[in-house]
């Protein structure tokens, strides 16, 4: 076996947690290359907006500073410290904006993510 199928998976967080425990938890599943869970708490659009589970490692992640709050959207500047990248995101660090929206039964997902806001 390996040591991602017998690491403990990530917990969901509950339906009203806050945007930045919905990111965390993203950020320790993409960490741990676990895409099950991290899909979960993405919206459909992010596969095609953003997602990095499953296309490369994610090796350590800092949230910086405080989110941006446009409306009824919450920004996260994130670094991330990749690996197995491609000539589009290659090894190293790299500062990541992550964009969460409140679905309509209250939960916070991701919505998109990317090298600019």
């Amino acid at each position: 076996t390996s040591a991602a199928s017998s690491a403990k998976p990530i917990a969901l967080p509950s339906k009203d947690a806050a945007s930045a425990e919905v990111l965390d938890a993203y950020l320790r599943a993409l960490k741990a290359g676990d895409c099950k869970t991290a899909h979960a708490l993405t919206t459909s659009s992010f596969a095609r907006n953003g997602e990095l589970c499953g296309h490369l490692r994610v090796k350590s992640y800092t949230p910086l500073g405080r989110p941006a709050t446009p409306g009824n959207e919450v920004i996260f500047s994130t670094n991330l410290i990749t690996q197995g990248g491609d000539a589009s995101m290659p090894d190293g660090l790299h500062t990541w904006f992550y964009s969460l929206t409140k679905q309509a039964d209250g939960a916070w997902r991701l919505v998109g993510g990317g090298s600019g806001p």
